[in-house]
């Protein structure tokens, strides 16, 4: 009996003295940042099988990875409804609003949020825009800029909308403004550099405004390269009338020179950008004469672009990654 008794003993379940932990509940912030890094582990592991994939495989891939958020979108917005007065409410609706797009919940969060940008204090409301591309809150934003026109911060809202708005109404009147009334702004040298691409209108005047009303040299010399940049797009485009080509080249050299021997002395990278532009200017530009070329053909025999001097070339630049 002795022998058998701690057999016996054995199967007894031990008792456990320690009472059971409650599962701690997350608060509305660690829920939202749960959801957020499950999205994102998600998204991480989507990326091999794409990589591996070809052809309609792989967009179908790239597509069902774009739409990942609309999976998350209504869950995330849940987090803000039941938490209006949290912090972390904005937070998960602006993240609806950028990444569940095509979900139920990213028209309501667009509604919320446009209230929002209206009641946030304004230090806050850019902390979170500068974390977010959300161009349907442009014309809110761009209100709520003009209301508090006073405050400092209404140059950052402006520099917001026009950086996610920039080709549309909105964002032009953003930058319009911010050229305007902050001409040094931070955003401004950002702004010089998508003018100067072209697409906007007035933008050689918005950047001639610049160049004039700016005191930094950083930002004077975005201005001039942006410009020349613009100028210089303006002349292959006039191609077809040769002196209206050559007038806008001519006024093109002038800020490309400008930058190079004046505003970019002490800024490395923009004076070498100048450079590369004046010899584009000079040698590249539409009516121009090529420059010769020396290479192998398909057949691996020597040719030069002169060699065909007096005939139509068609020169194809091409490459694989």
């Amino acid at each position: 009996m002795l022998l058998a008794w701690p057999a016996l003993r054995a199967d007894e379940k031990p008792k456990d003295d320690k009472p059971k932990e409650e599962k701690k509940e997350l608060s509305p912030k660690e829920q939202f940042q749960a959801l957020v890094k499950e999205f994102n582990d998600q998204r991480s592991k989507m990326i091999p099988g794409i990589n591996k994939a070809k052809g309609k495989e792989q967009q179908e891939l790239i597509q069902k990875y774009l739409g990942l958020g609309k999976d998350y979108a209504d869950k995330i917005y849940a987090i803000a409804e039941k938490n209006a007065k949290d912090p972390v409410a904005l937070d998960a609706i602006f993240w609806v609003i950028e990444n569940g797009g095509g979900s139920e919940s990213a028209p309501k969060a667009l509604e919320k949020a446009k209230k929002v940008v209206g009641e946030t204090p304004i230090k806050d409301l850019v902390a979170k825009l500068n974390r977010v591309r959300a161009p349907g809150l442009a014309d809110a934003v761009l209100a709520r800029a003009e209301k508090e026109e006073t405050d400092e911060k209404a140059a950052d809202l402006l520099a917001w909308v026009a950086r996610t708005s920039f080709f549309g109404p909105v964002g032009q009147k953003a930058v319009s403004r911010l050229v305007e009334k902050y001409p040094e702004h931070p955003a401004i040298e950002q702004i010089c550099s998508m003018l100067g691409r072209g697409g906007a209108p007035n933008a050689s005047e918005m950047l001639k405004q610049i160049l004039e009303k700016a005191t930094k040299p950083s930002v004077k010399a975005a201005a001039a390269l942006a410009l020349g940049q613009a100028l210089s797009a303006k002349a292959d485009q006039l191609s077809d009338k040769p002196a209206e080509s050559d007038k806008a080249a001519a006024e093109a050299e002038k800020y490309f020179t400008m930058v190079a021997n004046e505003l970019a002395k002490d800024d490395a990278a923009k004076k070498k950008i100048a450079e590369k532009e004046l010899r584009v200017l000079h040698t590249l530009r539409v009516g121009k004469e090529a420059p010769e070329i020396k290479g192998a053909d398909l057949d691996e025999k020597e040719f030069k672009l002169s060699d065909y001097r007096g005939k139509v070339v068609l020169l194809d630049f091409w490459g694989h990654w």
